[in-house]
């Protein structure tokens, strides 16, 4: 996936949600809405999380909004290097090379959704109700599908890695050491030169 459709894919994700969110602000906040999707399973129920983050809401804590803008960021630069080093390592298996690439695509968006609830809206809006256990929003379910994907996609990897002869994984491991990688600057493709 080309660099450009990453960006531009992760700014239609972020509108997306930010729009619904404008809508549900301005129509459907007060008087409180409650409307059953699927009884005692999916309701939509709109509420501001003002917890900053689900943590901190399970253990009803409210956590200041500079330091919930720090951790997005900090979010951000880990999934990033993540990416990339999942890149690095699957430079054999170009048939799936799309899959962290929509990993990324989903988490940066749900993260920079995040960053902006934090700091135009003093929380996340949340407006999808399941089973009365939480409350969550479009860019949750953006991280829930990246995490799915994220989870397929090791599976395809290690069937891969296991399908190689053991010489071929002796050398493969070899290749894709983490600190090695450091060392070669978080490169997203294996230089055959590099040893």
């Amino acid at each position: 996936m080309k660099k450009s459709k990453i960006i531009i894919s992760i700014l239609i994700l972020i509108l997306v949600d930010q729009a619904i969110k404008i809508i549900i602000s301005n129509f459907f906040f007060e008087p409180h809405t409650h409307v059953i999707i699927i009884d005692g399973v999916l309701n939509f129920c709109p509420m501001q999380n003002i917890y900053l983050g689900w943590i901190p809401s399970i253990l009803d804590y409210m956590m200041p909004v500079y330091m919930a803008v720090l951790l997005d960021i900090i979010a951000m630069l880990i999934l990033f290097a993540a990416y990339r080093y999942l890149k690095f390592c699957a430079f054999r298996w170009d048939k799936y090379g799309n899959l962290p690439d929509i990993f990324l695509t989903l988490m940066l968006s749900a993260a920079c959704c995040a960053l902006v609830d934090d700091i135009f809206w003093g929380g996340s809006i949340d407006y999808i109700r399941l089973f009365d256990w939480f409350t969550f929003d479009l860019k949750d379910s953006y991280s829930s599908i990246a995490i799915t994907i994220m989870f397929f996609y090791l599976i395809i990897f290690f069937i891969q890695y296991y399908k190689l002869t053991k010489e071929e994984r002796k050398k493969y491991d070899k290749k894709v050491k983490f600190f090695n990688w450091l060392k070669l600057g978080l490169p997203i493709k294996y230089d055959t030169e590099n040893k």
